[in-house]
């Protein structure tokens, strides 16, 4: 727990210095004259998923509402708030590149996974919150399609076979324009393409991977022009060679 009290119990009014840097001027503020530290609880649970993990999508923001004492930290009055955010320290393993967190604050930046450390000023009190960052893709639907060109490919993941777990996607832009189905025919794995369009021709089709057990993106290079044409045969497949990022 995050131990105010033992940092507070010595004093009656905390004063805090800070230095407004767009015009150089310095100014304290000074916490209620009823601030009684003896009365202050402690910060129990950081107000997460249960299991102790949290899942989002890229660009998807998520406030923690940790539980103090008996209540969570929004149902506080603003003069406990202010304390306990003065007190309260968070950074990410992988700075901002997956998630970038600002105290209570999370923002999901890029697919993959990554931990939030927690802390008191003093690290007496110290949590971690596991962090997973899906593609958004991954959530979304796609069908209704006006036109469609049909991709058979042989895909590959740093050289290898993906996992059948992995979801592959065909993308314009950061549009879901179709799912990659992989199968098996007479020793044969390939992995089919129905990608849709309301535009006959022109569309710059890109591909993307997401593999769930070890929580990364995968990209290609390759590209396609969206032209209502069947693209690859069983006996010829489009090669995406994918690279784990």
């Amino acid at each position: 727990m995050i131990r105010l009290k033992n940092f507070l119990n010595s004093v009656a009014c905390l004063c805090v210095t800070a230095l407004i840097a767009s015009c150089g001027e310095m100014f304290q503020q000074e916490w209620p004259e009823d601030f009684d530290p003896e009365k202050l609880p402690d910060i129990t649970g950081l107000g997460a998923d249960e299991g102790g993990s949290l899942t989002l999508y890229v660009g998807q923001e998520y406030k923690l509402d940790p539980q103090v004492g008996e209540y969570m930290f929004s149902k506080a009055d603003e003069d406990v708030q202010k304390i306990v955010l003065s007190r309260f320290h968070a950074s990410a393993a992988k700075g901002d590149k997956i998630v970038r967190v600002r105290q209570i604050e999370i923002k999901a930046m890029g697919v993959g996974s990554d931990v939030i450390s927690f802390s008191d000023a003093e690290g007496d009190w110290t949590g971690k919150l596991p962090v997973s960052v899906l593609p958004v893709w991954s959530k979304q639907r796609t069908g209704g399609w006006r036109y469609e060109t049909i991709v058979y490919a042989k895909v590959t993941e740093d050289g290898k076979t993906p996992a059948n777990d992995v979801m592959l996607a065909a993308l314009c832009g950061d549009e879901l324009r179709g799912r990659g189905v992989t199968r098996t025919v007479k020793d044969v794995t390939y992995t089919v393409f129905r990608i849709g369009s309301n535009t006959v021709s022109g569309e710059t089709i890109r591909f993307e991977g997401y593999d769930p057990t070890n929580k990364c993106q995968i990209t290609f290079d390759e590209t396609i022009t969206f032209d209502g044409a069947t693209h690859g045969t069983l006996s010829n497949l489009v090669e995406l060679k994918g690279k784990k990022e």
